[in-house]
């Protein structure tokens, strides 16, 4: 099962695996086959669309989880579990509404 602010890697058949930050309510990652996922990318942009993640996370690396590429991704695609945003969960929300210019 994965939970809302976990970090996951994840492998698709058509492109090269990364990890993905899980975005979706957990309500809905109970029945969903695919979960909501902002892609973690090494490239900062320093924008308030992206969520800053690194090795307190679980990462190797400082990265940014980025809500302006929010992706449906298979749950079964997502193959090992690397880290959690922890406390930080909310963040998600604040995240989310810079994105949308709430």
């Amino acid at each position: 099962m994965v939970a809302r602010g976990e970090i996951w890697w994840g492998e698709a058949p058509d492109e090269k695996g990364r990890p993905f930050l899980v975005v979706t309510r957990d309500s809905a990652n109970e029945v969903m086959q695919r979960v909501l996922v902002a892609p973690i990318s090494r490239r900062a942009r320093s924008v308030p669309s992206e969520l800053a993640v690194g090795p307190d996370e679980g990462l190797p690396v400082d990265s940014v989880a980025s809500f302006d590429n929010l992706r449906p991704f298979p749950k079964a695609m997502l193959v090992r579990r690397l880290g959690s945003l922890g406390p930080r969960a909310h963040e998600i929300c604040t995240t989310a509404g810079a994105t949308l210019d709430c």
